[in-house]
């Protein structure tokens, strides 16, 4: 009896050495943002709770090295204290990376710099470099992640189509605001699209491809209302239009009429919405007010496609924005 006891533990022991080898514990949090640094660009990932976990891609505008990197955090407005779920990232060559994701108040570490060596597996069967024991170690002294959030911030800004030299949140001004308008909006939007989501789970689907509502603000006289598209499909998305309306709430009434919302700014909106990436955009309207038989509707139309979304924002979140 005493051998069989021993023996398992023994298989158990083994058994736990190898998934610890396989995979690498990630701790993700609501108020903190957990960076993967990969040593090459990503070509995809794939996350099994998305309900949750956010993780935001690497987009190829952003700068030179924001090809690699990869921000995780957990939805701040989620009600879970605890939750797990699996992470894959497969970079250009092929290499696979297996990781957990753990729900966690304060992670330990907040910023992996990604080695080769991490890599379970090459997608196209290729062998996985590794170091060569001989080989000099280059060790890199780790940023804290406030380091690194001001270099990617530095990096949006430097590559931003529009912002100069000088310009920061402190120029955003009444002064501005009066004087032009356009560009005020296109500041305050410009900043807005670091924020989190301050909406919890406000969103449309069909199949794979989302549309979220992020958050509805109000500042000065506008309503700003902030969006994210995510396509998880391979097949790339063309948008015919993307359209908002006023209508009454009861879908099937005779007398549900719809009046059409004008934007007065509308900020990287996004033409096409690449397979397996999303895209964070944001709409001005002046100021309104419903009463409690009127919503938003928001209409995604695909261009020769049918992956069309409806969104139905309500009044109680109309009538109180966030505001900033």
């Amino acid at each position: 009896m005493m051998k069989a006891l021993l023996l398992i533990s023994v298989l158990l022991s083994g058994y736990a050495l190898c998934a610890q080898a396989s995979s690498d514990t990630l701790q993700i949090s609501k108020d903190f943002k957990t960076i993967l640094i990969f040593p090459e660009n990503i070509s995809e990932s794939s996350i099994g709770n998305d309900f949750g976990f956010i993780v935001d891609l690497p987009k190829p505008e952003d700068g030179k090295f924001s090809g690699r990197i990869i921000k995780l955090y957990y939805d701040e407005l989620a009600i879970e204290k605890e939750n797990v779920t699996n992470y894959l990232v497969i970079t250009d060559t092929g290499n696979v990376y297996d990781f957990v994701l753990e729900l966690v108040a304060v992670p330990e570490k907040t910023t992996w710099y990604i080695t080769q060596e991490m890599a379970v597996a090459n997608i196209e069967g290729k062998p996985i470099e590794k170091r060569n024991e001989n080989q000099q170690q280059i060790v890199t002294p780790e940023k804290p992640n406030n380091e690194i959030e001001k270099m990617d911030a530095i990096s949006h800004i430097k590559n931003s189509d529009k912002i100069v030299a000088g310009n920061s949140k402190n120029s955003v001004t009444k002064e501005l605001y009066l004087s032009d308008p356009l560009e005020y909006y296109r500041l305050r939007c410009y900043y807005m699209q670091f924020d989190k989501a301050k909406i919890s789970r406000y969103f449309s689907r069909l199949d794979n491809v989302f549309l979220w509502l992020k958050g509805v603000y109000y500042n000065e006289d506008e309503l700003y209302f902030h969006y994210r598209i995510e396509n998880k499909e391979g097949l790339d998305m063309d948008i015919n239009f993307i359209k908002h309306q006023i209508a009454t709430n009861y879908k099937n009434s005779s007398s549900n009429q719809k009046m059409e919302l004008k934007p007065v700014f509308v900020y990287k909106q996004p033409k096409t919405i690449a397979g397996k990436s999303e895209n964070h955009f944001v709409v001005v309207f002046k100021k309104f007010a419903l009463d409690e038989k009127k919503e938003v509707l928001v209409e995604l139309d695909e261009e020769s496609g049918n992956r069309n979304l409806s969104l139905r924002i309500g009044h109680e979140i109309i009538n109180n924005p966030i505001d900033f």
